[in-house]
């Protein structure tokens, strides 16, 4: 059996691997010739022995091997990338040996994102199937929703897959929840974008992003109205003040973290989310904001906040006058 390499984005990495294993016939292998190894724990000798081993009383021998390229990821690439793998010793030893496995193994070795470079990549080319699982983006990304929408017996309007693209990004993991859930919601009908909204929970804080930019554009009308979506969603002025203040203190902080350097990967976790919408929307409005400007619009939302909590103003009157001083830049 061949040899595969699968790399890439998780979610259409895990896809790529039951596929191979479904054409291969190698799903229903008794317990005892599946071996799922993880490089990292592991040493090269114990996984070319299973490698090496003929299954018992079945037709395949399947070893799952995670992580390898990692370990190689920093090893450098170019003319001499094979011998660099080689020389390195250990995983770098598999590229050398799958001619020599039985015709009965299976070997698919799965990874994240390496670079192309990768020696041992490059190295294991010559004897392997390479499957290289790029995450979608712009219409890409905008097609796989559409055909994740359709395999799970559904279709999606084009305004909805925008919707949820820009809540969500292409954190594809993400997106196939959603999808599964407003599948069962939209029931036989087309999900539109009206659904993402009501089910998808990155939406509330889309309304907020969207009404920081109009502000930061100098549209109040436009801020006030995807506010008082909010309320007539239910939310309470003192709830979208908070959650104008908490965007506003990540404003801060990724524009501290950006100035000094901090790599992006990083910056969701200095951030404290997870979420790669949260972190694109807030760096690209960073971007247009210094620091004293963002430090004097959290004063204003303060000063809200407290008028609403003493009773000076009614909620929503406050919440009129702080869009209207934070588009001013108040």
């Amino acid at each position: 059996m061949p040899a595969h390499v699968v790399y890439g984005d998780t979610f259409l990495v895990a896809e790529a691997v039951r596929r191979i294993k479904g054409e291969t016939g190698a799903g229903d292998l008794m317990e005892s010739n599946r071996h799922k190894v993880a490089a990292a724990q592991s040493r090269p000798e114990e996984a070319l022995a299973m490698c090496n081993s003929l299954p018992f009383l079945d037709t395949l021998r399947l070893v799952e091997l995670e992580g390898v390229l990692a370990t190689q990821e920093s090893a450098g690439g170019g003319r001499s990338g094979r011998r660099r793998a080689n020389a390195q010793g250990g995983w770098g030893r598999l590229a050398d040996a799958i001619p020599q496995m039985p015709d009965t193994t299976l070997l698919i070795m799965v990874d994240g994102d390496v670079s192309r470079s990768n020696p041992l990549l490059r190295a294991l080319a010559e004897n392997s199937d390479v499957h290289h699982q790029a995450t979608p983006t712009g219409a890409t990304l905008n097609q796989w929703v559409k055909r994740r929408a359709e395999a799970k017996g559904a279709s999606i309007t084009p305004p909805a897959i925008q919707a949820i693209t820009e809540m969500v990004g292409n954190d594809l993991w993400t997106v196939d929840q959603e999808l599964e859930k407003l599948a069962l919601y939209a029931a036989g009908r087309d999900i539109n974008d009206s659904d993402v909204r009501a089910l998808v929970p990155y939406a509330q804080e889309a309304n907020i992003f969207a009404a920081v930019d109009a502000m930061m554009a100098g549209h109040p009308g436009e801020a006030l109205r995807l506010l008082m979506q909010l309320m007539q969603d239910g939310r309470e002025p003192l709830y979208i003040i908070a959650m104008i203040e908490r965007q506003l203190r990540l404003l801060a902080l990724a524009r501290d973290l950006t100035d000094r350097g901090v790599a992006q990967p990083e910056l969701g976790r200095r951030m404290g989310t997870n979420s790669d919408f949260v972190v694109r929307k807030t760096l690209g409005q960073a971007r247009h904001m210094s620091l004293p400007e963002i430090s004097r619009k959290y004063q204003r939302v303060l000063e809200s906040d407290l008028a609403i909590k003493q009773g000076r103003l009614e909620p929503a009157v406050s919440l009129e006058l702080l869009v209207a001083d934070l588009t001013t830049g108040g």
